[in-house]
């Protein structure tokens, strides 16, 4: 039932519901008062007004910010924001408590007051009438208006004091931002620091700095190992159990590590002594999902991200040595996932992915669990670690190392020896990374062999750089290769491959698209039609913001694009962008003129026609599933599972599934001409642990 009431206390409060202000019940002669900014004052009346009932996020959006216009991530830091104001927790909470899937529920008792105790009624309390709301109103006036008077004594100190701050503030800003560029190092030599065949990763220095950890994985071995490499004499031992996946190890004290692992599809948190000889490993507790990086441990104990099985959204949970673990919170629907984890003084930072070509750097408060998107990136970023106190080590898309202060926002690159490295730290300003981060790719078809009952992968286009984005068009195929230094455009037609491009910059090219007879690339959100006479690029279309995946069938384009209301799929229509659906994160050609729609909070894919929607018995998740990790033909859908080791199919007349094994991890599918299948792959390669010293400073 909504309140009448002008004046309310509840808890530790008094608040005047009119203009939102909170005063502490236990507050001196002269109280501090802190006003609400709007939004949260309407939230707190909102609460009060239906204080004991239980009211869903969907009721509070709709009361707060209105029918259509708020969204789950506003109301999620409004909650937080008027938590802090209250002094509330969300663990043990005071006032607001959070209900999982149902919504929330005020708690604290609420009272009515007539007026603020600090004014006095000049009628006495045995004839006192009961004060109307003008009289209030009146009160209220000459109330604020003793204030202003209490100010105004005192405004020529704090103003001048406020001028005197801010200069100090803007000359220590501008110190901070010259010391900032002056102290970024130059790196003018990558030294190997291991020199094993094979692939080695997630190098880990101990404390003393005498023993270098890391993981190897021999050539032609798909299991990983644990190496320990004594420094300075390079002298290594191997540890002689073996996993499938290993994520990134911690320090649990001097001697011991903590890991995750995956072993037979099991994925498990793992213990191990590593210093003066390997011990045999501990299995700990198990997990939902294996994250090469989604963990970080503190004197609290083992903060790791999870999945939850049933909807797939990132969890927080905290393990400690003398308790079992325990889920903390989960985070918000809308992101694919969450991983690099890092925490420092009761903060964590952690990369959200938002799509598949977008991420966000989030901040998250270990006490009240409150988190907070710091900055946006308009790129996959797939790095995260400390560069000194204030500041962050990300990278963009494997290739450009960076660093970004948090007091500032400012972010400053790396030179041109820091490009291609993953899985950076830092010590003493030296770099400790992976080299190289970039794997190569090839392009393969794959052809069914029916005296077997398996499919084999033929070559083509391989060389020793990358092929990818392979479009067929009539009978020619083409596709980028960087086989030549820089990016360009190939085309293939039986024994006859050439170059067609004559590109004098590097460009990110993110998809090649056939339409309406043109070659369109998608080059940083904007499509640009290729014309192979000049060599030149064409805008074709304004950059889209927020676009994600592209496809063309039956002559229109469609693609799906990222907003802060959520999710959506989009048709071109005369030049202009026409919504068709929300919730959708991925979409392609299904047979006749449908559509094949991935949404964001169900696992099975769903044909459209029309503006009917029908379920496939096809589950496919897209947290884990890269938008082209499927592909179309007339006969049926294909597609990716188990990191690229297993091809799916689904018969669009039969209406039956099948999986084959595959003889190596594809990255991609691609439908060719008259149902061929090709697939995008990496190649073996070997990468190294190296170190990257500064110039030294003269």
């Amino acid at each position: 039932m909504q309140s009448t009431a002008d004046y309310l206390t509840f808890g530790q409060w008094r608040y005047l519901r009119t203009i939102g202000q909170l005063q502490p019940l236990s507050a001196s002669a002269d109280p501090e008062v802190l006003t609400l900014e709007p939004r949260l004052h309407k939230l707190l009346n909102f609460f009060l007004d239906h204080k004991d009932l239980v009211v869903s996020r969907e009721q509070i959006l709709s009361g707060v910010w209105g029918e259509g216009l708020g969204s789950d991530e506003s109301l999620t830091r409004a909650i937080a924001a008027l938590r802090r104001a209250l002094q509330d927790s969300r663990v043990e909470p005071t006032y607001i408590a959070t209900l999982s899937k149902k919504g929330y529920c005020w708690l604290a008792p609420v009272a009515e007051i007539a007026l603020p105790p600090e004014i006095e009624s000049p009628v006495s309390a045995a004839s006192a009438a009961p004060a109307d709301l003008l009289s209030t109103q009146k009160a209220i006036e000459n109330w604020h208006h003793t204030k202003q008077n209490k100010l105004k004594r005192i405004r020529y100190i704090w103003f001048s004091t406020l001028i005197l701050l801010l200069f100090s503030l803007s000359f220590a800003l501008l110190l901070s931002k010259m010391n900032e560029k002056a102290t970024l190092p130059r790196y003018l030599q990558v030294t190997p620091l291991s020199a094993l065949d094979g692939k080695e990763q997630s190098p880990l220095l101990s404390n003393d700095h005498s023993l270098l950890l890391f993981q190897h994985q021999f050539p032609d071995d798909a299991s990983w190992r644990w190496v320990a490499q004594q420094l300075p004499s390079m002298q290594s031992q191997h540890d002689t159990q073996s996993y499938q996946l290993l994520s990134q190890p911690h320090w649990l004290n001097t001697e011991h590590i903590i890991f995750r692992a995956q072993q037979q599809q099991e994925c498990a948190f793992w213990r191990q002594k590593v210093k003066h000889g390997f011990s045999a490993a501990v299995p700990l507790f198990s997990c939902h999902q294996f994250s090469a990086s989604g963990q970080a441990v503190t004197a609290d104990g083992l903060y790791w991200l999870d999945l939850d099985p049933a909807t797939g959204q990132t969890q927080l949970w905290l393990w400690q040595e003398d308790s079992s673990q325990r889920l903390l919170m989960q985070f918000p629907a809308q992101w694919r996932g969450i991983s690099h984890l890092i925490v420092r003084d009761k903060k964590a930072y952690a990369l959200a992915q938002t799509g598949y070509s977008y991420s966000s750097l989030l901040e998250l408060d270990l006490t009240d669990l409150d988190w907070r998107v710091i900055t946006e990136f308009d790129f996959a970023a797939n790095q995260l670690a400390w560069w000194g106190e204030y500041d962050l080590l990300v990278n963009k898309s494997a290739q450009q190392l960076q660093v970004l202060s948090l007091r500032t926002g400012n972010s400053r690159v790396f030179g041109e020896m820091t490009f291609n490295l993953a899985e950076s730290s830092v010590w003493k300003q030296s770099l400790l990374a992976v080299y190289p981060a970039q794997a190569v790719t090839d392009i393969g078809q794959l052809q069914w062999q029916e005296h077997n009952n398996q499919f084999v992968t033929l070559p083509f286009a391989e060389s020793n750089r990358s092929e990818f984005l392979l479009q067929a068009h009539n009978s020619q195929y083409y596709f980028i290769s960087d086989r030549s230094g820089l990016p360009q455009i190939w085309r293939s037609q039986g024994q006859n491959t050439q170059q067609i491009s004559q590109f004098k910059t590097q460009l990110s090219i993110q998809q090649l698209l056939w339409f309406n007879d043109k070659l369109l690339l998608l080059v940083d959100r904007q499509l640009f039609e290729f014309s192979e006479t000049s060599s030149k690029l064409i805008p074709f279309t304004e950059k889209l913001a927020g676009s994600e995946h592209f496809v063309v069938c039956d002559n229109t384009l469609y693609w799906t694009s990222k907003d802060q209301k959520g999710w959506a799929l989009n048709r071109l229509e005369q030049g202009k962008n026409k919504e068709l659906l929300r919730d959708v994160v991925n979409v392609g050609c299904g047979p006749g003129q449908s559509l094949v729609l991935q949404q964001q909070d169900s696992l099975y894919v769903r044909q459209w026609l029309q503006g009917q929607t029908i379920t496939l018995p096809i589950q496919i998740n897209w947290r884990n599933t890269d938008a082209s990790a499927w592909a179309s033909t007339d006969t049926g859908l294909y597609w990716l599972s188990a990191n690229g080791t297993v091809l799916n199919y689904y018969g669009w007349v039969n209406r039956q599934q099948q999986q084959w094994p595959l003889p190596e991890h594809a990255q991609a599918l691609v439908s060719g001409l008259d149902g061929t299948l090709f697939v995008q792959q990496f190649r073996a390669q070997d990468t190294d642990i190296v170190w990257l010293h500064p110039e030294p400073v003269e």
